[in-house]
């Protein structure tokens, strides 16, 4: 419990940061997620010496196969046509498959290092990581907005 409280602690101190999008503050984010994964998952030692590389590199491949679909939709028109719409649409989908296909590759690597149970909590704990994350930074805007 002391662990997680501390890497809650550290994960608002960062998200802040994070707004501005540098490095140094994505690498903070990154390091909290994963103390919170590792903890979540309570990966042994020997198992977070294996774990971390491997998910680091599973990590590394789902972002280069999102990168061109960000890039591609990031300044996306709000009164785009609706062909744009459907090739947005179907963009999407090609995306989240690929990350699915990146997953399915990355499960029977991950099983090699950590349990069926561990596997399941670490889909769960990204998810949480994620839905923590977004909240603080929702929070911070809204705090922003009426500092003004």
């Amino acid at each position: 419990m002391k662990n997680l409280l501390l890497i809650l602690a550290l994960l608002l101190t960062v998200s802040t940061t994070y707004a501005q999008r540098d490095e140094a503050a994505k690498a903070r984010i990154h390091a909290a997620k994963m103390a919170y994964i590792t903890d979540r998952i309570h990966l042994s030692a020997t198992q977070s010496g294996e774990f971390i590389p491997l998910y680091n590199e599973y990590e590394a491949e789902a972002r280069t196969a999102r990168k061109p679909y960000k890039e591609k939709y990031t300044k996306a028109h709000p009164d785009a046509k609706d062909f744009v719409i459907m090739q947005y649409v179907a963009d999407d989908l090609d995306c989240q498959q690929q990350i699915l296909l990146i997953k399915k590759k990355y499960q029977d690597r991950f099983l090699k290092i950590i349990s069926q149970q561990q596997l399941s909590d670490l889909n769960m704990s990204e998810r949480e990581f994620k839905q923590i994350l977004l909240k603080k930074l929702k929070e911070e805007a809204r705090e922003r907005r009426m500092s003004r």
